[in-house]
């Protein structure tokens, strides 16, 4: 989980550990900041959808189907994505389609 800081509880350049739990609360923004954080690069977001679906399934990206990978990429745009950029954990690069990690201290370090 997220660290405490010696200031007042916050974390992630300042966030409050109760908006963090609440980021970190879902299963799908877990695994999506998961997997952002273990890359050294932007992902574009369907690639990101598929990876999170693949590490649900345990299987490889390539074998998700095209109809769940789009519904999580819809979701990703709707839900997810929203919250975490209004955090700035991480940045959405609307130009390529791609998003980015920008604070890696309130990714859990058990990987989802």
């Amino acid at each position: 989980m997220a660290t405490t800081s010696s200031n007042g509880g916050r974390t992630g350049q300042g966030l409050p550990e109760d908006v963090i739990a609440d980021l970190l609360s879902n299963d799908t923004r877990r695994r999506a900041l998961s997997i952002l954080a273990d890359r050294d690069e932007p992902v574009v977001v369907s690639d990101l959808a598929a990876s999170v679906l693949a590490a649900e399934r345990d299987i490889e990206p390539a074998a998700v189907p095209d109809t769940a990978k789009a519904e999580l990429t819809e979701e990703l745009f709707t839900e997810h994505l929203p919250k975490l950029t209004a955090t700035d954990i991480v940045a959405y690069n609307s130009m390529v389609g791609t998003v980015e990690i920008q604070q890696r201290d309130v990714v859990p370090t058990d990987h989802c």
